[in-house]
């Protein structure tokens, strides 16, 4: 269901999971799919993912009139958002990808934990990305071990790397803008972030309350979540808000195997998914999910600035 809105967004984003796969296991983790066993992971077949990308980059044209989303809003050009899972398991993907959404006409980010982001990467792929999305949950090791952001050998993001890291793409691209993410759960409502804030100097924090996707276990109340908020008003002018029922159908994305997928409820268990794109076609496997154009666009009130 599509509802209107007022605002015109200048960038429209599409968040591509390349992979289910991580070096975590954070136990509120969104990136687990129903799975087709006769499908494989697009990330496997290179003229797959030239394929997905061609399909995307043509159904979601600002010209496209047969894209229904055209008659709810407005936007200049298309970003390839890819994440996962951590995509940074497959680097010489998410570079070729990088590289041929270019070639295609799609601006394009990545969102990573960080752990495995190298200055020498960072340098490659500096260029081709109009935004950095860095999640981090907790800077403190007891948070970061409860929720589960640590690898199987116990080690933890180290800041200084991802520092070093961030210097680089910054020197490499002095255009990009970083992202931070953060969700907010039952193990870090009480995290004091100034620290981290001032260490990674984003250009947007995204604080998002821990969606209960897979179970409720690491829900936090109303309270909470406020109390988290407030705890860091003095970073309002970077802080980007979302609660439960501002990412129920307010994402465009795309899973592992190619399908469109949406939580529909801010309650609900797993997701709905479209047909394959590439069996169908954009056009008819986006017809199969629910998209609310009016909730996309408030999250990007004053156009492409604000799209981090």
């Amino acid at each position: 269901m599509l509802q209107y809105t007022a605002h015109n967004p200048k960038q429209l984003v599409i968040n591509w999971h390349l992979t289910e796969a991580c070096n975590y296991s954070c136990r509120y983790c969104y990136a687990h799919w129903q799975r087709h066993q006769s499908i494989k992971d697009l990330i496997h077949q290179e003229y797959q993912i030239h394929q997905l990308l061609l399909e995307l980059r043509e159904f979601f044209d600002p010209i496209n009139s047969r894209n229904p989303l055209a008659w709810e809003m407005a936007w200049s050009n298309t970003r390839l958002n890819i994440a996962g899972g951590e995509p940074l398991l497959f680097p010489s993907v998410v570079e070729a990808t990088l590289k041929y959404a270019r070639r295609v006409g799609l601006r394009a980010s990545m969102i990573t934990n960080g752990s495995l982001l190298t200055e020498h990467f960072a340098r490659r792929i500096g260029a081709g990305l109009e935004v950095l999305g860095i999640s981090i949950d907790s800077a403190r090791p007891l948070s970061n071990q409860l929720i589960g952001r640590v690898d199987s050998r116990g080690t933890y993001l180290d800041l200084r790397q991802l520092e070093k890291s961030v210097e680089a793409i910054r020197e490499r691209n002095p255009a990009i803008k970083i992202k931070l993410n953060t969700v907010v759960n039952r193990v870090n409502w009480q995290d004091d972030f100034s620290d981290l804030i001032s260490f990674v100097q984003p250009d947007k924090w995204k604080v998002l309350r821990v969606l209960p996707v897979t179970d409720d276990s690491m829900t936090v109340s109303d309270e909470q979540f406020r109390f988290f908020l407030d705890r860091h008003r003095k970073h309002r002018n970077i802080v980007v808000a979302e609660d439960n029922a501002d990412m129920v159908e307010s994402y465009i994305m795309v899973d592992p195997q190619g399908r469109f997928f949406q939580n529909s409820s801010p309650c609900a268990s797993g997701y709905q998914y479209s047909q394959p794109i590439l069996e169908v076609g954009a056009e008819k496997a986006f017809s199969q999910i629910e998209f609310d154009a009016g909730k996309f666009s408030s999250r990007y009130p004053t156009g492409i600035g604000r799209s981090v």
